[in-house]
């Protein structure tokens, strides 16, 4: 196993040497996207569900070069620079809440991935921004909760669905909650990388409901 996560770590280093990270905006090196580009992204418009807060504009091209990054092409990185604006986001939306809320620590879940697309992949993107969140929660608020929802089957990439019902048959049934207990009554905050119709969003909060939470409140980087 060592062998093969040090052959693994070379291969990385080499591919930087290769390919180096470069910014996707304006070309500056050693970051996917800087501070500087980032900053120029307009904010995300607003989700027809009222359950659902993203941070940016996924319409921008900054962001779906950096996402496309994320997903397809082994840009970890890229959860690290979205991690902040996302505790930032939840702090913003939910502030009220978090005041009254720190008896019982509130759940934070990645949407999952079923086992074979983790295979394909390697990595769980929603589950990297999930710990990048959590580095920045000082106040220790959160309790990461990645076996809390389990994706029960692999569900065709939802861009390849042009409309809304056929989004929302795709993920029917989709995730299952194992342990009901353990989310009974929580608050529970579910993350992933981007929502378009947001029907992804909305299968998983549907499964967690099952559970009866507290609250779902869901977070993305894009929208």
């Amino acid at each position: 196993m060592q062998i093969i996560t040090n052959f693994l770590n070379i291969g990385s280093r080499i591919i930087d040497l290769l390919f180096p990270e470069e910014c996707v905006g304006c070309g500056a090196p050693k970051t996917i996207l800087c501070v500087k580009c980032l900053a120029s992204v307009p904010e995300a418009r607003e989700h027809e569900y009222n359950f659902v807060h993203s941070v940016f504009d996924y319409r921008h091209p900054f962001i779906k070069r950096a996402m496309w990054r994320f997903k397809y092409k082994n840009a970890r990185g890229v959860a690290e620079i979205f991690g902040e604006s996302l505790y930032n986001k939840i702090l913003d939306e939910f502030s009220d809440e978090l005041s009254v809320s720190r008896k019982e620590k509130i759940l934070i879940i990645p949407i999952p991935l079923h086992k074979s697309r983790l295979r394909e992949r390697g990595y769980n993107q929603s589950e990297l921004l999930v710990k990048a969140i959590m580095k920045n929660d000082k106040s220790n608020m959160f309790e990461l909760a990645p076996e809390a929802l389990v994706r029960t089957r692999a569900t065709k990439p939802q861009a390849r669905h042009e409309n809304r019902s056929a989004r929302q048959k795709n993920l029917t049934d989709a995730f299952f909650v194992p342990s009901p207990a353990k989310i009974r009554g929580r608050i529970v905050i579910l993350i992933d990388d981007v929502t378009t119709t947001g029907a992804t969003l909305q299968s998983a909060k549907h499964a967690l409901t099952t559970a009866h939470p507290k609250k779902v409140l869901a977070f993305t980087v894009g929208h």
